[in-house]
C-alpha cells in the first residue's frame, strides 16, 4: 500500500500528515488498494471548495467560481506515483466528455505536484501532463496550494480519493476512497446528480 504520506514525506511534509493520522476525511484504504470503492463511513465533511484560490497546472488562477456552471463537480485527488489513479483516468476521460452537457464535470487534483511549502515541483507537473495526455483526462487539473493545500491534504491519507461538490462548491455526501470502473462511477454519479437537483428544487 502507498499512503499519500510516504509521498509527501519525500517533500517534507511528514509533520502536516503524520500530526493527524487516519484521515477524518477519508477510511484507510491507500493508492493499490482499490477495495470496493465505497464511500467511507462516519467521514466529515470539508468547506474548503466554497472559497479557495489555487492554479492549475499551467500556473493559471482558479477559484470556487469553477463550480457555478455545473449542477455537480467531482472532485478527483490522483497522484502521479499511483498506479490505480492512474488506471481509472481513461474512463474519467470518458465521462466527462459524456456528461459535460448533464450539468457535470470533472476535476483533478495532482496531490504530489507541491513541496512541504505548497510550492509546485516543476518535474512533478510536467510528469502529471504527460500522464493527463496519455490517458486523454483532459478535463481541468489543479495543484494543491492555497486552502486545498492547508486544509484539505492534511486530512488525505490516500489517493485516489474523490470529493463531490455543488455549484457552490458545497460537498456532497461523503469523500469516496478508491478507483472504480466507468459502470460503477456512472452509477455513483447519477444518483448524486439527482440528490443535487431535488436539493436545488
Amino acid at each position: 500500500m502507498i499512503r499519500l504520506h510516504n509521498i509527501l514525506q519525500k517533500n517534507g511534509t511528514a509533520g502536516l500528515l503524520g500530526a493527524l493520522g487516519i484521515a477524518a476525511l477519508l477510511g484507510t484504504a491507500g493508492c493499490g488498494q482499490t477495495g470496493s470503492g465505497e464511500e467511507s463511513r462516519g467521514s466529515s465533511q470539508v468547506a474548503v471548495f466554497e472559497d479557495f484560490t489555487a492554479e492549475d497546472l499551467d500556473g493559471n488562477p482558479v477559484d470556487e467560481a469553477i463550480f457555478a456552471d455545473y449542477d455537480l463537480t467531482m472532485i478527483n485527488l490522483w497522484g502521479t506515483f499511483c498506479g490505480p489513479c492512474i488506471q481509472e483516468m481513461p474512463e474519467l476521460g470518458e465521462i466527462a466528455e459524456e456528461y459535460e452537457e448533464k450539468g457535470f464535470q470533472i476535476v483533478g487534483i495532482c496531490t504530489d505536484a507541491v513541496d512541504g511549502d505548497g510550492q509546485a515541483l516543476t518535474d512533478t507537473v510536467a510528469s502529471a501532463k504527460e500522464i493527463i495526455e496519455e490517458t486523454g483526462a483532459d478535463y481541468l487539473h489543479i495543484l494543491p496550494t492555497g486552502e486545498i493545500f492547508t486544509d484539505l491534504l492534511p486530512r488525505v491519507s490516500a489517493v485516489p480519493t474523490t470529493i463531490f461538490v455543488d455549484r457552490e462548491g458545497k460537498q456532497v455526501g461523503l469523500a469516496d476512497m478508491g478507483a472504480k470502473d466507468k459502470d460503477s462511477w456512472l452509477a455513483v454519479i447519477d444518483e448524486k446528480l439527482e440528490q443535487v437537483r431535488q436539493e436545488a428544487e
